[in-house]
């Protein structure tokens, strides 16, 4: 694999989680061995990184190849097709890594009919970036990540509502990260309610997802400080059709139900291209049961809280046989501290 493509990738994983419903791609124009040009595509709306990096080559761009980590669009959206813009600045050949299940045209075809080299090199890095990205944007839906902190018997707080610091600070600093990778992370009343939360980043230029809050009754306390926090925008759901609030940062939506679809489908329609879930148990468990779960992101302390199982952060109404339960397998595992961080995926 070329080191150009290399860097192309590495453009597009240093973007990823600030494009919205638009996939992170970095772009790497070279002429004579040198690399002339460079981009990424920076957010929603932006130019294209593609067009970024032809932009930096200028004339360079002539008789040069370009490494793009996704292969170029043709689509006419917010930007023109990044094909048109590679075939104007006089491109010989195009290398890129991954393929366009969603592309309406074949990009590949336009560029050879231009007189244009096309290679696809496949890239195992490149994969790993996108393999959420085309099964979202053909059903419309965020890419969805449901996170929980527990006990290791499974418990997000003790019978008496207590809560905070079952994990360690070291996973509270890695949460803040993992925000910072979404477009909006939801959670519901009651977690507002018992924990006080702020759900920001906290981290040196971190971006603060939206703040999405599931309320079927609408029985809001805007005294919470999250809802006087300014940082980044607050969208509640709810079935309460006389639930009001003027401030310009809290949007109320209405649904007649709240079902976990069409309120994902609405977050697509709105930008959100990848959703954090941050909740108690009755949300939780219910993300957990979709079947548009993506990703499980599991941070265990090494403790025994016991009790009832009142904040179980799995539960259901019927008692699952054990050929039917869910499976899962372990991705990504990590000691942070004491405490362990494992990333999971259905089977």
């Amino acid at each position: 694999m070329s080191r150009f493509m290399n860097y192309a990738i590495q453009l597009a994983q240093m973007v990823d989680g600030q494009t919205g419903i638009n996939p992170p791609v970095g772009s790497v124009v070279v002429k004579d061995g040198r690399i002339v040009g460079l981009g990424a595509h920076l957010k929603k709306g932006d130019k294209h990184a593609e067009v970024q990096a032809l932009d930096m080559a200028g004339q360079a761009a002539k008789d040069a190849t370009i490494y793009v980590s996704l292969e170029p669009c043709t689509h006419h959206g917010s930007t023109p097709p990044c094909v048109d813009k590679i075939i104007e600045f006089g491109i010989k050949k195009v290398i890129y890594a991954i393929k366009d299940t969603t592309l309406v045209s074949k990009g590949d075809e336009i560029l050879k009919e231009a007189g244009i080299e096309v290679e696809f090199q496949f890239n195992e890095d490149a994969a790993e970036l996108y393999k959420d990205f085309f099964p979202a944007k053909r059903k419309g839906i965020p890419e969805l990540t449901v996170k929980v902190s527990s006990s290791l018997d499974g418990k997000q707080a003790t019978d008496l509502d207590e809560s905070k610091w079952i994990t360690n600070k070291e996973v509270k600093e890695d949460v803040y990260r993992l925000r910072h990778e979404h477009d909006a992370v939801v959670t519901g009343r009651k977690t507002i309610e018992a924990d006080d939360p702020l759900y920001t980043t906290r981290v040196p230029d971190g971006k603060n997802p939206i703040r999405v809050i599931l309320s079927k009754t609408g029985d809001i306390n805007f005294e919470h400080q999250l809802f006087k926090d300014t940082t980044s925008q607050i969208w509640i759901y709810t079935e309460n059709e006389k639930l009001k609030n003027n401030d310009k940062h809290i949007e109320i939506i209405n649904m007649q139900e709240c079902e976990t679809t069409e309120i994902l489908k609405d977050l697509y329609r709105r930008g959100i291209g990848k959703l954090l879930v941050e909740a108690g148990p009755n949300i939780t468990s219910q993300f957990l049961q979709s079947d548009h779960l993506n990703e499980l992101i599991l941070y265990l302390a090494p403790k025994l809280i016991g009790g009832s199982g009142k904040h179980q952060f799995f539960k259901t109404d019927e008692v699952i046989d054990l050929p039917e339960a869910t499976q899962f397998e372990i991705v990504y595992s990590k000691l942070i501290n004491q405490n362990i961080k494992l990333k999971l995926r259905k089977k």
